[in-house]
């Protein structure tokens, strides 16, 4: 049975001219809602959710405009208006939920909270009423009144359950605080179902590393598990710190024997003096215990060349090597750096170590999966227009050239023209 509520709405261009004003309803769909006027032979104009560019509600007013530069005014909901918001949130973050990669593994648990965020600059923001659902790989928020928002394990810097003052409290790779209380008597049931998740993502990255690491002990493992998680890349450094003797180990498994790779990775590595490398792995469980599938991928970051460089190391479909900028118009690199390798850790993460959201054209990824998120993910969008250029499946020599020409290209302008300003917008449009 679909959702409606009966409503008067405005539409108007930005500049406040009126095209047309109307009593009627508004029509809920999964994916959309219709705005439909009196009688039959009203059909509605179909607004997507992906259309909303922005959103306010003042009093009993829902503004909102689309990305087509067009506003719009519902009111006279009567009574209903706070019912109206709940249904239009909760349909809409559904909606996003199940688009954006919120959801990862299966649902553990499902909890009544209340949400305050800090923002690593910062700023709060009070979501107050949620649902918290907890997955095997994520924790999703879906607030009464405003938009869904995700933490996933993979980037959890630190969480405590605090049992005087019976409060969840989350801190993020990112800088990021998330505080969940008033979860009542599902305190312990909420604390069980995000450890159980916890542990349950360690032991089976454990059991994987021994499979494909049987020499090292369970204690190295366990330091290189909590690493690496579900998929994120770690630093040599890090690696040596771990086990001197785990570094080349890691780097055997990475590259497959792929020596020309691994010339290509010296040379970069060789043009920075302060350059860092990370090494991606996640694995796949094949029908066999033992069969154990690796996926590994590399990522150069070269401050000095205001470079980040990067490509998968054992898949033979894919033989790109993708060179982006630190930073795009101005700024510090060595500053930058960790934010955008947090960025790039996030999308070989959420999209499974597949470089397509992070390079191709958005035509050629319209059907995909991928469609939503190359709208609504800041992180993917901002990493995208950080996008130089890419190397193929070339020679040594030609890689070199290839690659000084990309480091040309990504000098930071200290006064950007006009003419290159519109190329950073234009990346990858």
């Amino acid at each position: 049975m679909a959702i409606s509520y009966n409503l008067r709405f405005v539409k108007e261009t930005i500049t406040f001219k009126k095209l047309l004003e109307k009593e009627g309803e508004i029509v809920f769909d999964r994916k959309f809602f219709k705005l439909k006027g009196k009688g039959a032979n009203d059909i509605g104009e179909q607004i997507f959710f992906t259309d909303i560019k922005e959103y306010k509600v003042n009093k009993d007013f829902f503004i909102f405009s689309t990305f087509n530069n067009t506003k719009y005014l519902l009111s006279k909901f009567g009574s209903s208006f706070d019912d109206f918001l709940r249904d239009f949130f909760k349909l809409r973050n559904e909606f996003f939920a199940e688009n954006l990669f919120m959801k990862l593994g299966m649902l553990t648990g499902q909890f009544e909270c209340t949400v305050e965020i800090t923002h690593q600059f910062g700023n709060y923001i009070n979501k107050g009423y949620c649902m918290m659902q907890v997955y095997e790989e994520s924790i999703l928020f879906l607030p009464e009144m405003s938009d869904c928002f995700v933490v996933y394990l993979n980037f959890m810097k630190m969480h405590e359950f605090d049992e005087e003052e019976y409060v969840f409290n989350i801190e993020l790779e990112s800088g990021g605080k998330v505080r969940v209380s008033r979860l009542g008597s599902s305190f312990e049931q909420a604390k069980k179902a995000v450890e159980g998740s916890l542990e349950k993502m360690y032991q089976q990255v454990l059991n994987q590393l021994k499979q494909v690491l049987p020499d090292f002990s369970v204690q190295v493992l366990l330091k290189l598990a909590y690493q690496i998680r579900a998929g994120k890349a770690v630093s040599i450094k890090t690696l040596k710190k771990i086990d001197i003797s785990l570094m080349p180990k890691i780097l055997e498994l990475a590259l497959s024997g792929n020596e020309i790779l691994e010339q290509k990775i010296q040379f970069l590595r060789s043009l920075d003096k302060d350059e860092e490398l990370f090494l991606g792995l996640s694995f796949e469980n094949g029908e066999k215990e033992w069969d154990v599938k690796v996926k590994a991928w590399f990522l150069c970051a070269l401050p000095n060349m205001n470079s980040m460089v990067m490509g998968l190391t054992n898949d033979s479909k894919s033989k790109e090597i993708l060179f982006f900028r630190i930073v795009m118009e101005q700024g510090i690199p060595s500053e930058k750096m960790f934010g955008k390798i947090l960025e790039i850790n996030q999308c070989m993460v959420l999209f499974n170590c597949d470089l397509a959201p992070l390079f191709k054209n958005k035509e050629d990824l319209k059907q995909s999966k991928y469609q939503i998120a190359l709208m609504k993910l800041a992180f993917l969008r901002l990493f995208r227009r950080s996008l130089i250029g890419k190397s193929g499946n070339v020679t040594l020599e030609k890689f070199k050239i290839d690659a000084r020409e990309f480091f040309t290209q990504a000098q930071i302008l200290q006064s950007p023209t006009v003419r290159h300003r519109q190329i950073f917008k234009s990346t990858l449009k």
